[in-house]
């Protein structure tokens, strides 16, 4: 949501641009190209028909520096560059596009090239986060404007304990370029040397007041919760602490799990030191404050389950959206039904399970089966905590003619199409209609849907935030790549014994 009652929205390759106070539309462009096809995805043997849906991944609004009255909407892509028209191995770098909030005319470009792969190979990794902070560069002596982006990349890290005590700048310079790369963002896009710390691939940023951001990471192919790195805004590509959620030296695989983290699916900051994470893809949320001793660190303080799922392997799309200072919205494809978190305050809850550790120790999962009501109470002790709720219409009030198949094992063929049918099932991809995207500024929170529809709600006076700033969607951003994606570069380094 822009400020002056606009909303800017984008379906798969379209950007519009609406009205909230009369919920028309001013403009409407197309940013990229359709490429939408199915493929092959052949898995461990296995082939898979996959419906391929690269489009937009991500949006930001920012003020434009020739006229703060402006705006600047910022996209980026899952899709390769040069997507459909070339071949995955002709790509180009990942780029980073701005384009003007007034007309939707296109401005320029960041592009986001990080090097080779360990193999020799051109990387170029797609975008998975962005967001927008002041940073103090020691080389020019100065703190500017920057947009920080993180990579769908992995990186051989060196071997720094958690404090980064003996971190060496120079050192991790030298032996690799990594997976966070800063631009500034008022100089035609000039990159700033990358930031090294974080091995596996950026899942979601968040900037924390002026002197931090954090960054969350998971693994290449399982997709569990690698680590969360909190870096120094006053020292470019400095890294502060290190939380580690993975433990590659455990002999037994079923114990290098160090979290209950799964499925991060948003995450919050408004002013303070606490940040809000939507995990188990929505249905959970987990508290986290950065602590400043003698040197600064991130704590944990606990789960709180919104109970939203009926079993644990349902529903993969999960959102969260931030307001401007306050609060945090979270929602599931799976559920018509948002709940608004303060995030102030969050991690001292009473509700919170303050417990962690290997995530095979708890119970997180729900169904229906369970009838003690202490039980169905801590499965749901989120919404306890929750300030309000949400009711979406299902499909944002536009729900579609569906056609159903059912696919008989017995006498039907059995197909790429079809192998992993159970039942009943749809052919249209829309989901059970809950929504699929989210964005809330002050009393204004509006829905996306995989129909292609919206829904705008319009909470009581109590959330009402006054703001002037042009800028939203900017210091809070999580990427939704999966894990497995069939391409994910291990970034190049140099030989340990140079």
């Amino acid at each position: 949501l822009a400020s002056s009652g606009l909303v800017v929205t984008i379906l798969r390759i379209n950007m519009t641009k609406w009205s909230l106070d009369n919920d028309e539309e001013i403009w409407s462009k197309s940013i990229y190209v359709d490429g939408t096809k199915d493929f092959e995805r052949y898995t461990g043997g296995i082939g898979v028909c996959i419906h391929e849906t690269p489009g937009v991944a991500g949006i930001a609004v920012r003020p434009d520096d020739s006229n703060s009255k402006k705006s600047i909407v910022y996209t980026w892509t899952d899709a390769y560059e040069g997507y459909p028209q070339s071949e995955f191995d002709e790509r180009g770098p990942s780029r980073l596009k701005a384009w003007s909030g007034e007309t939707g005319k296109f401005m320029r470009d960041y592009i986001c090239d990080v090097g080779d792969d360990e193999d020799g190979s051109r990387a170029r990794p797609s975008i998975s986060t962005i967001v927008f902070c002041k940073v103090f560069y020691e080389d020019i002596g100065a703190t500017l404007d920057s947009i920080v982006v993180g990579l769908h990349c992995c990186y051989n890290t060196l071997d720094y304990d958690e404090s980064y005590s003996e971190f060496d700048l120079e050192e991790a310079q030298d032996f690799s370029l990594g997976n966070i790369v800063p631009f500034l963002e008022h100089s035609n896009g000039r990159t700033m040397p990358s930031w090294r710390g974080q091995g596996g691939m950026i899942r979601a940023m968040a900037v924390v007041g002026t002197e931090y951001l954090v960054s969350f990471s998971i693994q290449l192919g399982h997709g569990f919760p690698e680590s969360m790195v909190l870096w120094s805004l006053e020292q470019a590509g400095i890294p502060l602490f290190r939380k580690d959620f993975w433990d590659p030296y455990q002999h037994n695989v079923l114990k290098q799990g160090k979290t209950r983290l799964s499925g991060i699916d948003g995450i919050s900051v408004v002013d303070g030191r606490e940040v809000l994470l939507a995990d188990q893809n929505g249905d959970r949320i987990a508290a986290v404050t950065i602590e400043e001793g003698s040197h600064p660190y991130l704590k944990f303080h606990g789960y709180a389950n919104i109970g939203g799922r009926y079993y644990e392997g349902e529903g993969f799309h999960g959102r969260m959206a931030t307001s401007q200072s306050k609060y945090a919205v979270v929602a599931m494809e799976i559920n018509p039904t948002a709940w608004i978190f303060r995030v102030e305050g969050s991690s001292h809850h009473s509700k919170l399970d303050r417990r962690d550790g290997n995530r095979r120790q708890f119970d997180d999962s729900f169904t229906h089966g369970e009838q003690d009501y202490e039980c169905l109470k801590e499965k749901r002790a989120a919404r306890e905590m929750a300030v309000g709720q949400i009711k979406f219409p299902l499909w944002g009030g536009n729900k579609p003619t569906r056609k159903k198949k059912k696919l008989d094992r017995l006498t039907g063929p059995i197909t790429s199409d079809n192998y992993l049918d159970y039942g009943d099932n749809s052919d249209d991809d829309l989901g059970k209609g809950g929504p699929v995207q989210l964005a809330m500024r002050g009393r204004q929170v509006v829905a996306g849907f995989s129909n292609g529809s919206l829904a705008k709600i319009v909470l009581p006076e109590q959330f009402d935030e006054s703001s002037s700033s042009v800028s939203s969607n900017h210091l809070a951003s999580c990427g939704t790549l999966p894990s497995d994606e069939w391409h994910v570069p291990i970034l190049e380094c140099a030989d340990e014994d140079d």
